[in-house]
């Protein structure tokens, strides 16, 4: 899509945007390289047991805000919405599974594959044995696409690369009962990588791509 103002252009839809509903995140930033893969929980209050109450519905996905500064065709554009939805997707299931302290891992591979599902099913095992869940709220700021692969392009597939910043002082891995430590705000560059297979946008890859973020 050719605007002329040879700059980053800013791309909103009409649905809401729910920035409360999180995403991935390094369960261990320190000691995690640059592009390594890492999986992502949130959660404000204590994780309950699932049990005790009928589970809700996850959130159907939305397509939040994004910029970039790509040139994009209507194609490509129409790829973005669909990685997207898939994103917030993820999002709200890897919120949903780590606010529960790993117990509430239902439909774990509907937003997920390969790495990304890899990491979402090992990292809820381990906080289901280590008796921890995720305090706080993980928030995304400054949604951007770096790529967007077709099947008719050089890259020959279907896959979409997605930056954004988020703040490590948001959320915590913390035992049962404790709650969000008070921590200095910092602000860290994720990466996720959206591919499309079988008709189907799911995340397949998530990476550490700085412990800096400009805009956080």
């Amino acid at each position: 899509m050719k605007t002329g103002l040879g700059g980053r252009i800013r791309y909103r839809t009409t649905t809401s945007i729910a920035l409360t509903a999180a995403l991935a995140l390094p369960l261990v930033l320190s000691g995690c390289d640059d592009h390594s893969p890492v999986a992502a929980p949130t959660s404000t209050l204590p994780a309950k047991d699932p049990t005790a109450a009928s589970p809700t519905a996850d959130p159907r996905p939305t397509i939040p805000e994004y910029e970039t500064e790509l040139d994009l065709s209507s194609e490509e554009t129409e790829a973005i919405e669909g990685a997207l939805a898939a994103f917030e997707g993820y999002i709200a299931t890897i919120n949903r599974v780590f606010s529960s302290g790993g117990k509430d891992n239902r439909n774990p591979d509907k937003f997920a594959r390969d790495d990304s599902l890899e990491s979402l099913e090992s990292e809820a095992q381990s906080m289901r044995s280590k008796g921890q869940y995720m305090a706080g709220v993980y928030k995304v700021y400054d949604v951007q696409i770096e790529s967007v692969g077709l099947p008719d392009s050089d890259s020959g597939d279907n896959t979409v690369t997605i930056l954004f910043c988020t703040r490590d002082s948001d959320w915590s891995v913390v035992s049962q009962g404790e709650s969000l430590p008070s921590v200095a705000p910092r602000g860290i560059t994720m990466q996720h990588v959206v591919n499309k297979v079988d008709g189907e946008w799911k995340v397949a890859n998530q990476y550490l791509r700085s412990k800096e973020c400009e805009h956080v």
